[in-house]
């Protein structure tokens, strides 16, 4: 998951009538798309697109760098360096990003120390790469040095058992413990991860077992960390866990179908993420040929059953953008990127008519580069409050409004209110007749 810093809006409105006032006409945003493959002779590494947050509209694909077999890809939390592994090569490859054109140059390489690395993560201090083995079932940590080249590994730990098979590590809020999904041992691993020495070590409590012959293959949190989802290929089940920040551990509370009722044909369940928001869950079955929605009940963390949407063969993976208002589906065997907008309210997904047509698609990560301008909108209401709305907004920030009593070229500004990641409703105090806004926009998702 990555996290970025971003402010996004410097906009100034006076407060001379009664009515609604809007803040200037906004920009309607822009991310940048990069898309792993299998390499083919019509496929040859990473691929980027744009998607339009305007309309849903991709641009054409080029290829960004050419690779073998870069399966999952992740990037560093200052966007400015890219890391890929080499499914059929067993290695980690670092890139260089090209902010202006996206273009990626090869760095390094360094081996993934396990056959058929499927997964890598970036830590949120931008110190390392954590890179699943799926092949014998392994883990390998590698520094990133300040150029952006992978160091040599300094935590390298193999799962036990005969078939072990590690699919995808995902790190909590704190930074300190890392879960591992082994879909060959039905468990759950966690381990405490050290960033600034690039450690990992075995948590008191090892593991969570889940259903045998279930598949664990994929975990997500809600944006709050409260709660982790993992997905499970093998019985096309999605666990609801409570998620013990303190110690790093699981606690199962549910457990949900990612098909239909009724449906009994061969499927392997994929991807899972939550939308930004925290309010839905999406996970693909390769078979069935869905994403599955879920609602997510915020007390609880249950899940409600809202829709099976029909996608393009093998949809092994998928991203919701950053904005919360696309859900990109890479469907492997069907050659193609598929364009969905998500209802906020309800969760839903309609496909659209935008597609990418990519040969082996199995990987999708959007970025956001150009985010949405927010739309300020005020009126005075009684008792000399003052309520100002941003439209346009996104599910996936916060936003502060500050104040200034005067224009200028030195204005000094004042806070004036702050509000949850969401929020777009503000209501606070006026102590002036006259006064100037501007809303600082900070994302962190």
């Amino acid at each position: 998951m990555t996290r970025i810093r971003l402010n996004l809006v410097r906009a100034a409105l006076i407060l001379s009538s009664s009515a609604f006032a809007r803040g200037g006409t906004p920009a309607a945003g822009l991310e940048r798309l990069y898309i792993g493959t299998y390499t083919s002779s019509s496929s040859r590494g990473i691929y980027q697109s744009s998607l339009d947050l305007a309309n849903g509209a991709v641009d054409t694909t080029n290829l960004a760098a050419a690779t073998t077999d870069p399966s999952y890809v992740a990037l560093h939390p200052t966007g400015n360096f890219l890391f890929a592994v080499n499914e059929s090569g067993g290695a980690v490859v670092a890139f260089s990003v090209n902010r202006a054109t996206g273009g990626l140059a090869k760095l390094n390489q360094q081996p993934s120390n396990g056959g058929a690395p499927c997964h890598v993560v970036v830590d949120s201090a931008g110190s390392n790469v954590l890179v699943a083995n799926y092949s014998g079932g392994s883990i390998t940590v590698f520094p990133i040095q300040a150029n952006g080249f992978l160091g040599a590994a300094t935590s390298h730990i193999q799962h036990p058992g005969v078939s072990p098979h590690a699919h995808c590590i995902s790190l909590d809020a704190s930074n300190q413990f890392a879960l591992v999904c082994d879909l060959g041992l039905d468990r759950v691993f966690s381990y405490h991860f050290n960033s600034a020495l690039g450690i990992l070590t075995t948590n008191s409590v090892p593991w969570t077992t889940v259903a045998a012959g279930a598949g664990p293959r994929h975990l997500t949190f809600d944006p709050a960390y409260r709660r982790a989802y993992v997905i499970c290929e093998l019985n096309s089940t999605i666990i609801g866990f409570k998620y013990d920040a303190t110690n790093g551990t699981l606690s199962p509370f549910q457990t949900n179908s990612s098909l239909p009722g009724g449906w009994s044909g061969q499927n392997a369940a994929a991807e899972i993420a939550v939308h930004p928001s925290g309010r839905f869950l999406y996970g693909s079955n390769r078979g069935y040929n869905s994403v599955a929605v879920f609602a997510i009940d915020s007390l609880t963390g249950g899940l409600t059953p809202v829709q099976q949407q029909s996608v393009g063969q093998t949809p092994r993976h998928f991203a919701i953008d950053p904005s919360g208002a696309y859900c990109l589906v890479a469907c492997q065997d069907a050659n193609r990127i598929e364009v969905y907008t998500i209802d906020p309210g309800s969760g839903r997904l309609t496909a659209t008519a935008q597609t990418l047509r990519v040969s082996l698609p199995v990987c999708v990560l959007p970025l956001l580069t150009q985010p949405p301008q927010p739309v300020l909108q005020f009126q005075r209401a009684p008792a000399n409050t003052l309520q100002l709305d941003v439209g346009n907004g996104l599910a996936s920030l916060s936003y502060r409004i500050d104040r200034a009593a005067s224009l200028g070229s030195a204005v000094n500004w004042t806070l004036a209110a702050t509000g949850q990641r969401g929020q777009t409703n503000f209501a606070f105090t006026n102590t002036s007749s006259a006064e100037f806004f501007r809303a600082s926009v900070l994302t962190n998702y």
